[in-house]
């Protein structure tokens, strides 16, 4: 019972008891109002019994400019005794701006009719899922209603968009015996010239060294030419909270996690084998795999990926590296926010060949610290014991780049993988 019923049963009966007591027909004529005001009300309201509310729901996406666009429609059918005032809401997900249309709709629906509410969010990305509406059937006047969930399932992945780098060559320590991209310092099939050798019976004569085969009438000698083949590359994405640094509405993370999918798409066109771990409240893991089916899984994801609400309990040098084999190149994405960089001699120890790219938070949140003396001096103090930290992380052997968000990444990871291989950067 809500406050108005309440107010009204109270009011009406006051009267008619003060027409009882001073026994004045007035005031009893001043009741009859009131109570046909709840007596349309009670009339007005088919009880709950008696309602019969279906409803579905229909999800169209569309990639934009900003990220993505879905159209939603919610249609809800009545196939019971006519109601006086329905009002259907849906509800707004985190994520969610609404570009179109509203969340909320009033109708008065007839038996065997249908109403529509349809409306268009926006997302950047991530997974919205719904599972029912809620309805509320009332009386004209809205004193007896009636709330309900209808079931109306649905869902739908806002895939993050793929900013896309130029290809470039990388020089791994190791490669996967698959046809590729990248010489592998073995003879094979290829393209470039790898060394001569004696003749072997079998050798396709095209391969003859005829210079040289003139040059020594009683021998023959073959030309060999590099094999290449294709890198195994492991990414890590740290996605703790306590590494989550904002200012406004924007997000350190966010920049770390739009570099990862550059890195997986571009991996994954120059067919390499690529997975991804996502470590955050827990450790989300994409097997190593090829092609445009991977790049599907690691957007899909990606897509899910949160920074954690709360502390995390994993930490970098405790997280498990075994979906990647001993010779796969890591690349580390993690602002390094905590001193943690025994994951790295882990690392080398194991055999893989390590790339750390840190987004640098101090630069990120200058723009929130104090510009007095104090301020100034933080900044320098917190500059220094980063730098510290990333000269003594690459004294492990691993090539680190020390990102400002500001500045592009592509040029910085071609310049740090196509050094040559075993070069300390």
């Amino acid at each position: 019972m809500n406050g108005r019923v309440l107010s009204l049963g109270l009011i009406s009966f006051s009267l008619l008891l003060a027409a009882l007591t001073t026994q004045n027909g007035s005031l009893a004529l001043m009741a009859l109002p009131f109570l046909a005001y709840l007596g349309v009300g009670i009339l007005g309201t088919p009880s709950p019994g008696r309602i019969r509310l279906t409803a579905e729901r229909s999800l169209a996406l569309k990639r934009t400019e900003d990220g993505a666009a879905a159209d939603q429609r919610v249609t809800v059918r009545n196939s019971g005794p006519g109601i006086s005032v329905l009002l259907i809401r849906d509800s707004l997900q985190p994520g969610m701006t609404i570009v179109e249309g509203d969340l909320r709709r009033f109708a008065s629906l007839e038996r065997g009719k249908e109403t529509l509410l349809s409306y268009t969010f926006q997302a950047e990305r991530g997974v919205f899922r719904w599972e029912t509406v809620r309805a509320t059937v009332s009386d004209p006047f809205g004193l007896f209603p009636h709330e309900m969930d209808l079931p109306a399932s649905a869902e739908v992945l806002v895939r993050p968009r793929v900013k896309k780098f130029r290809p470039f060559p990388i020089r791994p320590d190791s490669t996967l015996h698959s046809p590729g991209l990248i010489p592998a310092r073995i003879g094979g099939n290829g393209t470039d010239f790898w060394g001569v050798r004696e003749y072997h019976p079998g050798d396709p004569l095209r391969r003859l060294d005829w210079r040289r085969n003139a040059r020594h009438p009683r021998q023959l000698f073959t030309m060999e030419i590099e094999q290449e083949e294709v890198a195994d590359i492991g990414l890590v994405l740290d996605a703790r909270q306590m590494n989550d640094f904002r200012t406004g509405s924007d997000s350190l993370f966010e920049h770390s996690l739009d570099a990862t999918i550059s890195l997986a798409e571009v991996f994954l066109r120059r067919g390499n084998r690529v997975g991804l771990l996502i470590v955050g409240d827990v450790v989300t893991t994409v097997y190593p795999g090829y092609g445009k089916v991977q790049v599907n899984r690691i957007l899909r994801s990606l897509a899910k990926a949160r920074p954690g609400e709360g502390g995390s309990r994993f930490s970098l040098e405790n997280v498990s590296l075994r979906p990647f084999a001993s010779h796969a190149l890591i690349v580390i994405l993690s602002p390094l926010a905590s001193d943690e960089w025994q994951i790295f001699p882990h690392l080398r120890a194991r055999g893989n060949q390590g790339l750390l790219i840190s987004p640098d938070p101090i630069d990120f949140m200058k723009r929130s610290t104090p510009q007095d003396e104090a301020g100034r001096l933080g900044l320098r103090l917190a500059r220094v014991e980063r730098r510290l930290q990333l000269l003594h992380i690459a004294h492990f052997g691993i090539r680190v780049i020390d990102w400002q968000v500001a500045r592009p990444l592509s040029p910085l990871v071609r310049d740090a993988l196509r050094a040559a291989r075993g070069q300390r950067q």
